[in-house]
């Protein structure tokens, strides 16, 4: 697994050099900021990834939220959206972000680089605060499961892999994870491609240009729910077990009163509030101190992205 091992590294820088390109925006758009540890805040700066196809349309889906947590502790807002995943953990790590809407595994790097930021709160989606990794195929695929896949791609031609960018929970590091843990080189086994965005996922297997996709379930029913995929075009062929959804998380050196009342106002959404202020079948959150985030650290380490403390 040593060619597989390097170019996962090389995979990593790359992913880190985006994020450093997406910081320097981040930072030039907030060249105004006060020292990353001030108790003077005179605003509140708040970032969210790509969870939508195009920026506008995050924007628009999560300002909402942003606006009213920085009514509740009496501060003006601004709001970043970030064109990768990476981008988003290394602006809150360097403290050019006072919170953010992360992914699970954004979170889980930035806070194994930088141990001070928090997560606070917990997505819930459809009631739940978990969700599910998958890898999908054609609904006429001549396999069903992760194991006929991998044993047709090796007797024969190989089928096309296509797994998302290298800083996705469900696009990237759970398949990677569950790969590793059958001991399969997907490179060796699959004609291998990776970086995708997930809005690309679903309509790449239905339309043909590559055989399997990685994904992830709450994805799929926005896709489906705005029409741009029919569901039943495609089959799931594997699932990872839950996973925990999203966290908010804050920097390292916020005051100690913006962040209880930050955690307090995401706890109290009432139904009808989530419902205004959410993406839809957003219903709320749940208190989080990180711990929850386990299984993504052990991803991390067992994909040889995380080392041992």
């Amino acid at each position: 697994m040593a060619n597989l091992r390097l170019s996962r590294t090389q995979r990593w820088l790359r992913g880190i050099v985006l994020g450093l390109l997406s910081l320097v925006l981040v930072v030039a758009c907030n060249s105004q900021q006060e020292p990353a540890g001030s108790n003077s805040l005179t605003q509140l700066k708040f970032g969210v990834g790509p969870y939508f196809p195009i920026p506008g349309e995050n924007r628009k889906q999560f300002e909402p939220l942003f606006q009213e947590l920085a009514q509740q502790v009496n501060l003006p807002s601004t709001v970043v959206v970030t064109e990768d995943w990476v981008g988003i953990s290394e602006a809150l790590r360097s403290g050019t972000l006072d919170a953010a809407w992360l992914g699970p595994w954004g979170y889980v790097l930035a806070h194994h680089n930088e141990p001070s930021i928090e997560a606070i709160a917990t997505v819930k989606y459809k009631g739940k605060p978990t969700y599910n990794s998958v890898l999908m195929a054609r609904a006429d695929a001549p396999f069903d499961t992760l194991e006929e896949a991998i044993a047709q791609s090796q007797k024969g031609e190989k089928l096309k892999l296509s797994l998302a960018d290298v800083g996705s929970t469900s696009g990237w590091l759970i398949p990677t994870a569950e790969f590793e843990r059958r001991n399969v080189d997907p490179k060796a086994v699959f004609d291998y491609s990776e970086g995708a965005s997930h809005a690309a996922q679903a309509i790449a297997v239905i339309s043909g240009q590559t055989d399997i996709a990685s994904d992830y379930d709450r994805n799929l029913d926005v896709l489906t729910r705005e029409g741009r995929i029919d569901k039943s075009k495609i089959k799931i062929i594997w699932q990872s077990e839950p996973l925990p959804n999203d966290p908010i998380a804050v920097r390292g050196g916020l005051p100690e009163q913006v962040k209880t009342q930050l955690q307090q106002a995401l706890l109290s959404l009432s139904p009808a509030q989530a419902e205004q202020l959410l993406p839809e079948n957003y219903t709320g959150f749940v208190a989080s101190d990180g711990s929850n985030y386990a299984p993504i650290e052990a991803a991390g380490k067992a994909v040889g992205v995380l080392s041992e403390r």
